[in-house]
């Protein structure tokens, strides 16, 4: 009875209407504005042209627009207006302007009138943005929305039960095809954005946040809204889901796309062009849309556009965008940007179930030509913490730009937040995600993805018992515990961490680990010691040859990390105590004649290390001791240092070592991806194989566990030992452009990748001297090369997650054991989109 009086009192003061907008000829319009007219609550209907629009407030009249169509007004009769057809006529044409057919072929630059025009929209780019003025500042509302979509009745009422009835008109709105949309989480941010383009100087400062929902602290689900980044209309490429897309407005565009001029219209006194633009290759990772260009300043005063679902991209069902402008004949303002991804597991068909993330920002409150003191750019307030822009809900409920159909969300939010079965399905997606399973609520057991391995000394290897600290992502302590246990060699090994985040404002973090186990050293160069990485570099699940050649290590690390420029910048500072010795001394020895104690075989080494990693634009995220990325191209540059000092505890070694890492990714236009990896280093003094630089290798018949290899796949462990190196790594991935191509082939949707890695190195005779191992050194002065092809996106459907690779090598002799084959194939199994 209560529930039915607050429903009463509530109807006297809301308007709620939904429903859809279609043509002349009954099909949907796509992205349509719906707005209660001489006010700013509004909201873009969605592909299929349905919307839902909701305020406390009473509104009579409703406004809907769209770019091509004449405008309409709809007076509402009643306080609730479910399931409207709105029909929308074209606009009027203007008769100088011939109407063009989408051609069946691609058309010279002559022969398309479209192209005149793109000329014209090239020429003028740079004058039709916010730099032309010379200040500007301007309100900045976002929004993003997750949740699933295509569930049918039957799913809504196994799972909401009780509360399917509560909530049958809340989602009547977000029906299509009898399957309805439901929201999981929402995340608002309002900021205010400066810039004077004089100085080059930009501020932007958050005014409020929040978010609600059942994903809070999912780790994957967090990464999937950092996945729609802004762009600037006018750029040549932009990147969503770590993969580069050709713009439709780029100067390289009329290679990959076909361009239809078909009408223009007149609207708000203004002449727009409308241009249709189309894949030449459906395959290819471009967009199909219209954009509308002002005839007077050649600027673009609205986009829209999607991917096909015979686009070379996975996981994803469709990836839509949408951009609006206010257009004048001086100047050129954002109004509006819509972002939507549907994503699916298994298939891209309309009938599975699947997620979908949708992101909205409205630009409003402009101020022109007001330039402050440097000062005030200079002065930077960053975000530090999760709730620092926290407001009180009388400010979202003043706020003009949330009183849209984000209501409706919020509500359908509210009641689906403690529903068990939905949040099974959150706890499902955030446990593959991460590796983790919850126990209780301070806890966590994993990581499932590294419980079992084999190595020749330990034999299969189990990873008995792993165990993180975890009440969210934001948390400022975590710790990691983890034991393992060889069938073969019968011991037991394990390690722990702990990193808390001291001075959240500077990112200032403390850590320490202890570590007793196996690893290779042949395996890698170079390590960050700000990761606090504990895990193993000896274990594979399937590998070539033997390989006997592990040291048992004892360590223990502490360190103090300052992440600055929105954690792009690191410095890192650690110190370190190990204890080394063969695992199986009688196949392997770390043997080393030192002039004092003669002969030694186990040895102890204290050194301490200084880093400095920059990684410009790297979309990070999180509050938390450990911070999350999400899918970007970003380029790493890392710096460091080691020093070891000899006298502490027993420590043999007095040696410096300096490292040099530089990746930096080039785009180039459709052609793809190309990474350029160098790795440089020298080691300083006289030392022992562990502690010298051998040329990573690995005998592992899979690919290194990053996403980008930076071994030598035909190389045996310690085959090459160096102390001065330097290590070129190349890979260039097609993302399908010669396979998209090429008849029948296409279809597989394989994408094609080139590789060659280069290694150089030497080694003094001093080092040579002091060894007394089995291992025979020998330095690749005679460069040392791999190269190959490879094929990725190998799979079914959706499911597209093998890599193979085929390499050769140049000519070398192996002086430790088994000759090396000239020619392998290598794999790889890493979902990507």
């Amino acid at each position: 009875m209560l529930a039915l009086l607050l429903c009463l009192g509530g109807s006297y003061a809301q308007t709620r209407v939904s429903g859809q907008v279609v043509d002349e000829q009954g099909e949907p319009v796509p992205f349509a504005s719906v707005i209660f007219k001489n006010t700013k609550v509004g909201t873009a209907c969605d592909e299929n042209g349905k919307f839902s629009l909701y305020t406390p407030k009473n509104y009579n009249t409703l406004e809907v627009s769209s770019v091509g169509f004449t405008s309409r007004e709809i007076i509402l009769k009643k306080r609730e207006s479910l399931s409207l057809k709105i029909v929308l006529t074209e606009g009027e044409m203007l008769e100088e302007v011939v109407i063009v057919q989408k051609p069946t072929k691609n058309l010279s630059k002559k022969e398309n009138p479209a192209y005149p025009i793109l000329q014209k929209i090239w020429a003028h780019k740079y004058k039709n943005s916010l730099t032309t003025s010379k200040a500007y500042e301007y309100k900045r509302y976002e929004s993003v929305e997750m949740g699933l979509n295509n569930l049918d009745t039957v799913f809504l009422k196994k799972s909401m039960k009780k509360e399917y009835g509560n909530m049958k008109d809340l989602l009547s709105s977000r029906e299509a095809n009898d399957h309805y949309s439901l929201p999981m989480f929402l995340r608002e941010e309002v900021s205010k954005v400066y810039g004077d383009n004089t100085r080059s100087l930009t501020r932007t400062d958050i005014e409020a946040e929040r978010t609600q929902g059942v994903m809070q602290t999912g780790f994957g689900m967090e990464r999937f809204t950092r996945n729609f980044r802004d762009f600037d209309v006018y750029d040549n490429s932009f990147y969503f889901l770590d993969k580069a897309f050709i713009s439709p407005i780029s100067e390289y565009g009329y290679g990959v796309y076909a361009y239809v001029l078909n009408d223009s219209i007149e609207r708000d006194g203004r002449k727009l062009y409308s241009i249709y633009f189309f894949p030449k290759e459906d395959q290819d990772l471009l967009f199909k849309g219209h954009f509308t260009v002002d005839s007077k300043t050649y600027a673009i005063a609205s986009i829209q556009m999607f991917t096909l679902k015979e686009a070379s991209l996975n996981f994803v069902r469709n990836l839509s965008i949408e951009k609006t402008f206010h257009v004048n004949d001086s100047l050129i303002l954002p109004q509006t940007d819509y972002y939507e991804g549907d994503f699916t597991v298994l298939t891209k068909s309309d009938k599975e179930k699947g997620l979908y993330v949708k992101k909205r920002i409205t630009y409003s409150d402009f101020i022109l030509d007001a330039p402050k003191e440097e000062s005030f750019y200079l002065t930077k307030i960053e975000k530090y913490k999760s709730n620092q822009f926290a407001q009180e809900k009388t400010y979202w409920d003043n706020l003009s730009q949330t009183q849209t159909s984000l209501n409706e969300t919020q509500e359908l939010i509210e009641k689906v937040s403690d529903n068990s079965r939905i949040k099974g399905i959150s706890n499902t997606i955030n446990i593959l995600s991460s590796g983790y399973i919850p126990i209780g609520k301070y806890l966590q057991f994993g990581s499932i993805w590294e419980s079992f391995s084999n190595n020749d000394v330990e034999g299969n290897r189990f990873r008995r018992v792993g165990l993180r600290s975890f009440m969210s992502n934001d948390d400022r302590f975590r710790t990691y515990l983890y034991g393992a246990y060889g069938i073969k060699d019968k011991k037991f090994k394990g390690g722990i961490s702990a990193q808390y985040l001291l001075i959240p404002k500077i990112r200032l973090s403390v850590g320490g680990l202890y570590q007793d186990d196996y690893v290779q050293l042949g395996t890698y160069l170079q390590s960050n010691d700000a990761e606090m990485d504990l895990k193993n570099a000896s274990n594979f699940l399937f590998s070539r040859g033997e390989n006997y050649f592990v040291t048992r290590n004892k360590r223990v690390l502490g360190m103090v990390d300052v992440g600055l420029m929105k954690s792009n910048l690191h410095l890192t500072l650690s110190g370190s105590y190990q204890q080394m010795k063969s695992a199986d001394p009688e196949r392997f020895s770390i043997g080393y004649q030192d002039p004092s104690l003669g002969e030694l075989h186990r040895y102890s080494d204290a050194y301490a290390s200084f880093s400095l990693t920059y990684t410009p634009n790297r979309n990070v995220y999180g509050y938390g001791v450990e911070q999350f990325y999400g899918k970007n191209i970003f380029a790493t540059y890392r710096l460091k240092y080691t020093q070891s000092f000899s006298g502490i505890r027993n420590s043999n070694f007095n040696y410096a070592r300096l490292e040099a890492f530089v990746h930096r990714p080039i785009p180039l236009w459709n052609i793809g991806i190309f990474h350029p990896m160098v790795e440089v280093g020298k080691v300083f003094g006289t030392v022992p194989l562990p502690f010298l630089t051998p040329t990573p290798a690995n005998q592992a018949y899979g690919t290194s566990r990053f996403a980008l290899n930076r071994t030598f796949q035909l190389l045996n462990y310690y085959d090459f030992v160096t102390d001065a190196y330097v290590n070129v790594y190349l890979e260039h991935h097609f993302n399908g452009l010669i396979i998209n191509r090429l008849p029948l082939i296409k279809k597989t949707k394989w994408r094609s990748l080139i590789l060659a890695r280069m290694a150089y190195g030497t080694l003094r005779e001093e080092n040579k001297a002091v060894s007394t191992s089995n291992i025979v050194y020998h330095a690749p002065e005679k460069v040392y090369w791999e190269y190959g092809f490879g094929i990725e996106n190998i799979g079914i459907k959706n499911l597209r997650p093998i890599r193979v690779d085929f390499i050769w090598r140049n000519a070398f002799s192996s002086l430790n054991g088994q000759d090396n084959p000239y020619f392998g194939v290598r794999f790889a199994i890493r979902p990507e989109f």
